[in-house]
């Protein structure tokens, strides 16, 4: 039950972290007569500290720059916070959208003064200049390359949305059907060898170093025969991926045409790779499909 306890043990650090900054909970002795009671600590939701961010309440307007915080806003229970969403969010075409994550459009944003804005993307320093003269305030939470971090990132919007008493319940409750998922492919007991390979280029293909989520994520199923600390990404030629000793490789499903099929001695599984460049608890369904191919083939 390695993974539960994984998802408990952060979600119990950033309940810890983030109580450092109150101030409210110490226990206030009650004088009775010639008794002194000491009553029990007074809970609070806010503040909530991470870092050198604080939050003292719940923002109630936001703008999302990220499909993927976009996504795990909704898994939130949160879209009616969203006041707009980047042109790459999908099924949100009642919301205004204010650009790309790389690009947005600050104007826009500023005139719909949100009092947060969310992001997976760095935003140019001058662009942060301003957003923070308009009393916009930004939080930018990196990509995240671990299920770990995936679900730190859950648990961190929750406990800024619903404060630390509610919180809980519902980064747990967003978090439990990838969990259960991550659970059964453990359970499975599968363990190969594999490459991860994104898309072709020229004669070469793109893999996975180990350095992402794909990699960490699928290290459920055994280990990643590519995989080197110094980069994240390494370039493959076809000859190089017939002398690689993996019993799997799980490939982009744009490569379905492509030579890589012909590999010999080698199971090939097509996914939709590009869902590991915006992470969400949908996950969940690539990693099934991943228990399913695999489990056949045993």
């Amino acid at each position: 039950m390695k993974l539960k306890r994984t998802i408990s043990i952060i979600l119990s650090m950033a309940l810890l972290l983030s109580l450092t900054a109150c101030s409210d909970i110490t226990p206030e002795a009650v004088v009775t007569e010639d008794i002194v009671i000491d009553e029990a600590p007074v809970k609070s939701a806010y503040p909530i500290s991470f870092g050198t961010e604080t939050f003292d309440s719940a923002p109630e307007t936001v703008v999302s720059l990220s499909p993927a915080l976009t996504e795990i806003m909704l898994e939130l229970g949160l879209s009616d916070k969203l006041v707009a969403v980047s042109d790459y969010c999908e099924n949100y075409n009642s919301l205004p959208t204010v650009g790309s994550p790389a690009n947005p459009d600050i104007d826009a944003i500023i005139e719909l003064a949100p009092e947060l804005l969310i992001t997976q993307s760095p935003i140019a320093s001058t662009d942060e200049v301003r957003l923070d003269q308009a009393d916009v305030r930004v939080l930018y939470l990196e990509l995240p390359t671990s299920f770990s971090y995936l679900c730190e990132e859950y648990i961190e919007l929750a406990m800024i949305f619903y404060g630390s008493i509610d919180s809980e319940e519902v980064a747990l409750e967003a978090l439990s059907g990838i969990d259960d998922t991550m659970l059964s492919a453990e359970d499975a007991g599968i363990s190969v060898s594999f490459a991860i390979i994104y898309y072709a280029l020229d004669e070469s293909y793109v893999a996975s170093s180990g350095a992402d989520i794909a990699s960490d994520m699928l290290s459920v199923f055994g280990s990643n025969a590519l995989e080197d600390e110094e980069s994240e990404l390494v370039t493959v030629t076809y000859e190089e991926l017939t002398e690689l000793e993996v019993d799997v490789i799980f490939a982009d499903e744009a490569l379905e045409d492509d030579d890589i099929s012909e590999l010999e001695d080698v199971e090939i599984i097509y996914l939709d790779l590009g869902e590991f460049s915006k992470p969400t608890a949908q996950l969940s369904g690539l990693i099934s499909e991943c228990i399913g191919s695999l489990a056949k083939s045993e």
